[in-house]
């Protein structure tokens, strides 16, 4: 397997979501894969949708990693209406099911949810089996629903709770763990604040061509 050398980067018109987006080219690989993870070659596209409850016009966020002799280019567009490049900064890292994992914001004095706890699954390399409860650490929880697909991945729905945070709450879908090692956030991840959708991201579209 090769590592990725190289970063093309083409951002559009930035949006923040659960926070806001690192998109640095130095950085990508290890945001995109993890720290010493290795990507497993060939072609890949991913395209999210973003959305917040103060805006209907979703967030298109696109990642492609196009083979190029022993190199690789990464391209990553951010479309969305309303705010400036310049309004990137720091949110995410990690790969797959993790790669959210550890966003945590405060936006109007107000903290959302922290979802850190749930790195503990991805660190353990666990597979996630429907219908099932995960005790993780600062007290939080996941339990599990059905599988369904989303992009064509089979994945497993969960609703993820903290006690810190009463008020709120996580819909996530998470895959298995080498399919996650491919995506920079959850293929579905809904953010409630009581009762109501905060924000949300879903994978839309994805195709790796080995």
């Amino acid at each position: 397997m090769s590592r990725i050398h190289r970063s093309r980067i083409a951002v559009g018109i930035a949006c923040g979501l659960m926070g806001s987006l690192l998109i640095g080219s130095a950085a990508f690989g290890q945001l995109l894969f993890g720290l010493g993870e290795e990507y497993r070659g060939g072609t890949l596209k991913t395209v999210y949708e973003l959305t917040r409850r103060d805006s209907d016009i979703p967030h298109i966020f696109t990642v492609e990693i196009v083979p190029k002799g022993d190199l690789y280019d990464v391209i990553t567009t951010i479309v969305g209406p309303g705010q400036e490049g310049d309004n990137i900064s720091t949110g995410f890292g990690g790969s797959g099911a993790a790669a959210a994992m550890g966003a945590r914001y405060e936006e109007d004095e107000v903290a959302d949810i922290d979802t850190s706890p749930l790195q503990a699954l991805d660190d353990r390399n666990v597979a996630v089996e429907p219908n099932q409860n995960y005790y993780l650490p600062d007290g939080a929880r996941l339990v599990t629903q059905e599988r369904v697909q989303i992009a064509g991945i089979d994945v497993v729905m969960g609703i993820f709770v903290h006690p810190n945070y009463p008020e709120q709450r996580v819909e996530i879908a998470l895959g298995n763990p080498e399919m996650s090692k491919l995506l920079l956030f959850p293929p579905l991840m809904i953010m409630e604040i009581n009762g109501e959708v905060d924000s949300r991201i879903e994978l839309v579209e994805f195709s790796h061509t080995p």
